[in-house]
């Protein structure tokens, strides 16, 4: 990517290969989220317990899983060019998941500052078969001097999915009672986050490490 160019330039360059990567595997996005929403709003507007908490954070593991490899396969350039799977996939969430949480917990900006640099790490993990370590190290050295733009459109699923949650929050009443109506649009937007910023996630991948359609210019 041109660090010469606007950082809003950059930012539109990544939504625009995200949007490209969705629209090439519609079907998956849609199947997600028609089994995440509807899962979590059947857990959400009956009173079966931690367990079924627990199943459904389960389901969405897999099911993330499962749309992370259909948009490599099917929208990235060159798709996939290994094995790697869940396993890699499992550990890279867990590092990477506990190092940005730590981040956080600190002083929110080192959690921002990694969740950039790791951006595109599950692409160069499962599109490039390289193991955790590997694509911790690929992603940091190719976001390099391009934090600003990627958060910027990493902020934006982020902000949809913390919009649901927020619904949750603020409506729900005292007696943790979920509606239907709040369940479908709570879990709608969380899980459109979801889908996002999985696409976002890819579409610096594509554009850093592939060629990443029309808009790679941009990234060169």
């Amino acid at each position: 990517m041109d660090k010469d160019m606007p950082f809003a330039a950059q930012s539109a360059a990544i939504f625009g290969e995200a949007w490209r990567l969705i629209l090439a595997s519609p079907l998956a996005v849609l199947l997600y989220l028609a089994l995440m929403v509807g899962g979590a709003m059947l857990v959400d507007t009956n009173h079966w317990g931690e367990g079924a908490d627990f199943a459904i954070l389960a389901v969405d593991i897999g099911a993330t899983f499962a749309l992370t490899m259909i948009l490599i396969v099917e929208g990235v350039p060159g798709g996939r060019t290994g094995s790697k799977g869940f396993g890699t996939y499992f550990g890279l969430s867990f590092l990477t998941g506990l190092a940005i949480g730590a981040g956080f917990l600190l002083l929110i900006v080192p959690g921002l500052y990694l969740w950039a640099r790791w951006a595109p790490a599950y692409g160069f993990a499962l599109a490039e078969d390289m193991d955790v370590s590997t694509a911790m190290g690929q992603s940091w050295d190719a976001t390099r001097g391009h934090v600003v733009p990627i958060l910027l459109a990493m902020l934006v699923p982020a902000a949809v999915s913390i919009a649901g949650t927020l619904a949750f929050l603020l409506v729900i009443d005292e007696h943790d009672a979920v509606s239907w109506p709040l369940a479908l649009g709570g879990n709608a937007l969380v899980y459109l986050g979801s889908v996002l910023s999985t696409a976002v996630g890819l579409a610096v991948f594509s554009l850093l490490a592939r060629s990443g359609g029309a808009t790679a210019e941009v990234f060169e």
